[in-house]
């Protein structure tokens, strides 16, 4: 009996140090798992700073432009002078829109299409058969065979 109480009491044991590193591997699962989730909620705060940072860039920008657009200074003339043109420019599409617009609304927006017939003079009272029409059809050989992505397939392989 000694035998079989020392081979539960080292079975046991063995099942308590098997059940102790489960326990530890969980344990260190559920901490990498929270510091995964940690630095996926850091790295939204980060980009949500850096939209704040953008906006003041381009809302400085804009003030910028609007209180100096008229004698900007050193590098800034040119690129004041980009935002000039470009919206001049938008101003000119905008104008030939609204020209464009108002057009096809004076016109009603309505688009007219005139069909005439089509007749055929017949000249002579012959009629076309099956056979004639057989004859007068392409065959296969006048049609470029083609494969899957529109290019030709060769008619022999290429060697």
């Amino acid at each position: 009996m000694a035998d079989f109480n020392e081979l539960k009491g080292k079975f046991l044991n063995t099942l308590g140090t098997v059940a102790g590193k489960t326990r530890d591997y969980a344990e260190k699962a559920a901490d990498k798992a929270k510091d995964v989730a940690r630095i996926a909620k850091l790295n939204m705060e980060l980009s949500a700073e850096k939209d704040t940072i953008e906006k003041a860039y381009l809302e400085i920008g804009k003030l910028y432009y609007e209180t100096r657009k008229n004698a900007p200074d050193g590098f800034f003339v040119q690129l004041c002078d980009e935002i000039t043109l470009a919206n001049e420019n938008i101003a000119r599409i905008l104008s030939e829109l609204d020209e464009l617009k108002s057009s096809l609304g004076a016109k009603g927006g309505d688009i007219e299409v005139e069909f005439t017939e089509v007749t055929c003079d017949k000249t002579d009272d012959t009629t076309v058969t099956e056979e004639d029409f057989a004859k007068e059809s392409p065959s296969e050989e006048d049609f470029a065979k083609e494969g899957s992505d529109g290019e030709d397939i060769p008619e022999k392989p290429m060697e």
